[in-house]
């Protein structure tokens, strides 16, 4: 081999190791998200002695996430649907992703409960959900928790309040203005312990108060007049919960209360019918409009990112804070 080509094979070898290296520190520290799929809830939620089969359809919405590559890094570059996120901003630091999808999973169940719940209540049942308490799964690295929580402990109580539910922790903490001072009552092994932490700003929701700990509810106790069957497969998080309640109820109505027409949504709800504001709203925007949508409710703090991403697409943005803004619009439909 003459040295030219010999330069040559070893400028394109360290082309090679170098494009590699660059793959795997963007692998090992991006993701990116996403639009991702739609899901008509008439196919996945079923409601005893409900209507399924009604013209209209309300649609879960979905973000992709996946690891980040060069590919991927030159696709999101050009998609504006599409964003670039730190791992660490995402995933919980010394979590991999199976582990932070078996918690969004859990999370999703605890959201699938809520909204039966509530859609019940707003039918003129009296069901019943309890629990006991919010366990503490783990704790981010700059949370003010860290030396004051610990894995496993339980609260049960809020500011003096009695909590059943990890929502209803969430709640009350994200209620308060960021530096402001949270009683926690919680049990560890057996004893009682009161902690105070302040609360600092949520890294991926502008100015909502968190004291940075990932929480679950613990020992489910629902107590359901209706058998009400939902399967959302691998999708995780709680952001689907309003969109599911809407579905129960549209089931448990004569009426089609989508007035024939493709309605899709995010947004958390509590117990309290809050509609709570979610991560990836123009992602979901844009898989709703993609699949058909005509109009997409969107959490009040979440509406300005998705009129942002509707923009030249044929969907239309409504804003909602309460389970009755999204009935009473739908009421207005013609």
């Amino acid at each position: 081999m003459s040295g030219k080509h010999k330069k040559k094979l070893l400028q394109f070898l360290a082309l090679i190791v170098i494009l590699l290296g660059i793959n795997y520190y963007l692998a090992q520290n991006y993701t990116i998200m996403a639009p991702g799929i739609t899901v008509d809830l008439k196919e996945i939620v079923t409601v005893e002695n409900g209507i399924k089969h009604k013209e209209g359809s309300i649609f879960l919405t979905a973000v992709s996430s996946r690891t980040l590559n060069i590919p991927l890094f030159i696709y999101a570059a050009i998609d504006p649907y599409t964003d670039i996120e730190r791992k660490e901003d995402v995933i919980p630091a010394g979590w991999d992703i199976n582990q932070y999808m078996e918690y969004m999973k859990r999370w999703m169940e605890e959201s699938q409960k809520i909204a039966e719940v509530v859609a019940l209540r707003k039918a003129g049942y009296n069901p019943q959900i309890l629990g006991d308490g919010a366990q503490v799964v783990e704790i981010m690295p700059e949370s003010p928790a860290n030396g004051k929580l610990m894995p496993q402990d339980v609260i049960i109580k809020v500011d003096g309040e009695k909590v059943n539910l990890a929502d209803e922790v969430v709640k009350k903490v994200s209620s308060h203005k960021v530096g402001d001072i949270v009683k926690f009552e919680i049990v560890r092994e057996g004893k009682t312990i009161t902690v105070s932490i302040p609360t600092i700003e949520s890294k991926t929701e502008k100015g909502k108060a968190i004291v940075g700990i990932y929480i679950t509810t613990l020992n489910w106790k629902p107590n359901l007049p209706l058998k009400i069957e939902i399967d959302t497969g691998d999708i995780g998080g709680p952001s689907a919960g309003s969109m599911l309640t809407l579905e129960i109820l549209n089931q448990l109505s004569k009426e089609d209360l989508t007035k024939g027409k493709k309605i899709a949504g995010t947004g958390t709800i509590s117990l309290d019918e809050q509609i709570g504001e979610i991560g990836g709203a123009k992602q979901k925007v844009r898989a709703a409009a993609r699949d058909g949508a005509q109009i997409f409710f969107v959490p009040v703090n979440n509406a300005e990112d998705a009129k942002k991403a509707a923009k030249g697409l044929d969907i239309e943005i409504v804003p909602v804070s309460t389970l009755d803004d999204m009935l009473n619009y739908l009421k207005e439909l013609k």
